[in-house]
């Protein structure tokens, strides 16, 4: 990997003036080819700001490398989302959660049919949805799979193309709108989840052990799903608006703009 301790010589002394003392340079793992040139992408922590270098040590102005900041910014948060967020989701054992809760379901089914008319229609609605869930769960895990892959080929490399931040970019899109699919599908059947609920409890009387052993295994499911009162449901109608109607590319130019800002470049 790309180091600061085993930059070129030329390259430390070139990226001198564009830091303070109080700041700590440091300089993605890889170099970016874009357009045909090579090119060094630099932070420098606490300010959250960047510097464009070129392969000889160049700090080319602003306009001439505004779209390379953009492109080598992209990947760069596209990795951060993966370790910060998509390991995360992965580390959650959702699959193994969602097939438990179709087995309580299955038997709820058996165990306290028949429902009342109510019960059996929310039923229905209900049933499908851990398989649905862990339909977009597989998703999530092939895309942070993937990304990681492309990852690492570009640290043994040393190198990350356009390509691949095209590709990059693809599979976050990928595991973001998954993971919409999925508290979206939660959202919607959030009634019905609860008439479940409540029939199963309606069923814990002193002595009945079945409905007891029922309620005790639905109550994981009815605290953590995603419900209209979950922290995140304030700005849900925005995020799924953007993700269903394929406004992330809208986004990415807003994004774009915030890159400009930052960028240390002269002007």
């Amino acid at each position: 990997m790309i180091r600061m301790h085993n930059l070129p010589e030329n390259i430390k002394e070139s990226l001198k003036p564009y830091y303070k003392e109080n700041e700590t340079p440091d300089v993605f793992p890889a170099k970016f080819n874009i357009g045909g040139k090579l090119y060094y992408y630099f932070t420098f922590a606490p300010a959250e700001e960047q510097l464009i270098m070129e392969n000889d040590g160049t700090v080319q102005r602003f306009d001439v490398v505004k779209e390379v900041a953009v492109i080598t910014n992209s990947y760069n948060v596209c990795i951060e989302t993966f370790v910060n967020i998509g390991s995360k989701w992965i580390k959650a054992n959702r699959i193994e959660n969602y097939v438990k809760l179709k087995d309580i379901l299955q038997e709820i089914k058996s165990k306290l049919d028949p429902f009342p008319q109510d019960v059996e229609r929310a039923y229905r609605i209900f049933e499908p949805v851990p398989d649905k869930i862990i339909e977009n769960q597989k998703v999530i895990e092939e895309s942070v799979k993937k990304a990681n892959q492309l990852w690492q080929r570009g640290r043994e490399d040393l190198l990350v193309t356009e390509e691949d931040e095209k590709e990059m970019h693809g599979y976050l899109v990928d595991m973001i709108r998954a993971q919409v699919h999925q508290n979206d599908i939660q959202l919607q059947t959030e009634n019905e989840r609860k008439i479940i609920y409540d029939y199963v409890s309606s069923k814990k009387g002193l002595f009945n052990f079945t409905a007891l052993n029922l309620a005790r295994k639905l109550k994981p499911y009815e605290k953590h799903m995603f419900t209209s009162n979950s922290e995140d449901a304030k700005g849900w109608s925005e995020l799924r608006h953007s993700v269903f109607n394929d406004d992330l590319e809208a986004e990415r130019q807003k994004n774009a703009v915030l890159v400009y800002r930052k960028l240390r470049n002269p002007r």
